[in-house]
């Protein structure tokens, strides 16, 4: 049997990863667990883990496949919300904090549009948020810059992903693989969207809330996946990722499995300001 496309290309891409650490939160056993048993997905405050199944109606399956989803309500109190600690991941990028990473999200948005904040370099969520979807379906932030309107739909299923290499001053936006956005310029080394490590104490991120409270930042969401890297995934890594899938990110479906054998296992280890 010939191996995959995919599997080819983690193949080749093998030697590069080696030295990154990845995690993945799949909750296909219903609970939180880290499937590379690297780190923890927490809620915060009075956030209350909520697993169910898609039903094919009101939570569409994922390619027509059943799947385990967590449900996030939209968020009222600041405390509240979901926080990951990467524990197995250590500065990097020529920083003392986390400059290279990518954070990949498959997530179905029901209802009408607004803003949903999907995370906060700030894991205590003091202030704003720092990659949202827009009320216009926008995926992005005033900061970086947003991609193109329309480009997430609501009751829809998408595989969204943020990849950074700070020192560089890049951060790309891929829906379902393809590039939907990219920010170049001066270094952002350090800055903003620098994340603590595990040299720091306490978790990293905090997720699906908006520290703002001038107004309403988050909305409901099923989040299918949540998986972290700590470098920054290049476009044909992204691309051979594609869109949302009911197994999960990196641990994709058993007829690629060898991808995460090969490849983006290897992916599989905090910033003060």
């Amino acid at each position: 049997m010939k191996l995959s496309c995919k599997i080819l290309l983690a193949l080749v891409a093998l030697p590069a990863l080696a030295s990154a650490a990845s995690y993945e939160w799949t909750f296909n056993d219903g609970t939180l667990a880290d499937s590379f048993s690297n780190g923890i997905f927490a809620p915060v405050g009075a956030s209350v883990p909520n697993v169910v199944s898609t039903n094919g109606g009101s939570i569409p399956h994922i390619g027509g496949v059943p799947a385990m989803v967590l449900n996030v309500p939209a968020i009222a109190s600041q405390s509240d919300g979901f926080s990951l600690a990467l524990n197995a991941t250590g500065p990097n990028g020529g920083g003392a904090y986390v400059n290279q990473y990518s954070i990949i999200f498959d997530l179905y948005s029901p209802g009408a549009p607004s803003w949903q904040a999907l995370f906060n370099t700030d894991p205590d969520n003091t202030n704003d948020a720092d990659w949202y979807i827009a009320p216009d379906n926008a995926l992005g932030i005033g900061f970086l810059g947003y991609s193109a309107v329309g480009a997430v739909q609501q009751n829809a299923w998408y595989r969204v992903a943020f990849a950074a290499d700070l020192g560089a001053g890049r951060v790309t936006y891929y829906i379902n693989g393809t590039q939907a956005y990219q920010r170049t310029g001066g270094s952002l080394l350090e800055g903003r969207y620098a994340l603590y490590s595990n040299l720091d104490a306490g978790p990293d991120l905090r997720l699906f809330n908006e520290g703002d409270g001038s107004g309403v930042y988050t909305h409901d969401l099923f989040v299918n996946s949540v998986a972290f890297v700590d470098r920054e995934l290049t476009s044909a890594e992204a691309g051979a990722l594609g869109g949302a899938k009911a197994a999960g990110i990196l641990v994709p479906e058993p007829a690629s499995g060898m991808l995460a054998l090969l490849g983006l296992a290897g992916l599989a280890a905090r910033r003060r300001h």
